[in-house]
């Protein structure tokens, strides 16, 4: 585990509401393609959640 005096940096603010997502073109880490447009064809929407891990 990290020094628990270390400090930990600033976290960006992320987007406002109601902005529009960015077109996600990825691969997951099971190396499945992950592209917004492609599943927006199949789903009437999608659940982005984007995270930060403290590890």
């Amino acid at each position: 585990m990290g020094n628990s005096n270390e400090e930990e940096p600033p976290r960006p603010k992320g987007l406002n509401l109601n902005t529009k997502a960015p077109l996600i073109d990825t691969i997951d880490i099971y190396e499945n393609p992950i592209n917004l447009i492609d599943l927006l064809k199949t789903y009437d929407g999608v659940l982005i959640d984007f995270f930060r891990g403290n590890w």
